[in-house]
């Protein structure tokens, strides 16, 4: 008795179908065979566990959407905001380690690569603080509370368009303040002042290879120097 192997189309239909019914992962290559076949992530072997899950994480809902496999996307949803709940988490603590003094401003730093590390960030360096005082890091842990607040409404409603937007902020502070933890107290604030104030970024819509190009670097640069 012959078996009937099912024809070119009839198979590519199979594989969307298990695809976006979340069974089997779908590549590139099953919607058009002659793309490129989807790139693994390499080279965060020594990233944080929570960072490297982050990424991987939001790689996989990407991944998914930008191959129509919304229900997909929406099941790695709720995985990618737990990571960055645990980021956000990891963060309120470092700066609850750093909190200024009662009085007067925290120790200033002069320290000229603080330039640098502000423009990883998108913080103009007429913006770098020379010093944080306790009502910025009010403030920032105020906005993280706010953050986290977001985290469970996207949960909830599933927009694809706003996660994106706050993984891109969050993980680029996570791969700084995790790189150069030195520059937290001074840098944190003011950068989720900025996000609060939706001040521009053009990062946010960057490609994800390219974003992942630009942590990767980032992660190398400082902490190598």
């Amino acid at each position: 008795m012959s078996s009937i192997v099912p024809g070119p189309q009839k198979k590519l239909e199979q594989e969307i179908d298990a695809a976006r019914s979340g069974a089997k992962p779908l590549q590139a290559g099953d919607l058009n065979a002659s793309a490129p076949p989807q790139e693994e992530l390499t080279g965060l072997d020594d990233w944080p566990d929570t960072l490297r899950a982050t990424v991987e994480a939001e790689h996989d809902r990407i991944t998914a959407l930008a191959t129509n496999r919304r229900r997909t996307a929406d099941g790695v949803l709720p995985r990618v905001v737990q990571r960055l709940d645990e980021l956000l988490d990891q963060l309120a603590d470092r700066l609850q380690a750093d909190k200024p003094r009662r009085f007067g401003k925290s120790s200033s730093s002069d320290d000229a690569a603080l330039d640098d590390i502000a423009e990883l960030l998108g913080i103009p360096s007429d913006e770098v603080p020379t010093s944080s005082g306790r009502g910025e890091h009010r403030a920032a842990l105020r906005t993280i509370k706010q953050l986290r607040s977001q985290l469970k409404e996207l949960e909830t409603t599933k927009e694809h368009s706003k996660l994106t937007r706050l993984v891109t902020f969050v993980v680029r502070l996570a791969v700084v303040t995790d790189s150069a933890p030195e520059s937290t107290a001074a840098l944190a604030p003011i950068a989720l002042a900025r996000y609060a104030n939706s001040s521009p970024d053009p990062q946010w819509n960057w490609p994800f290879d390219q974003k992942l190009a630009f942590w990767k670097q980032t992660h190398t640069t400082l902490t190598t120097t």
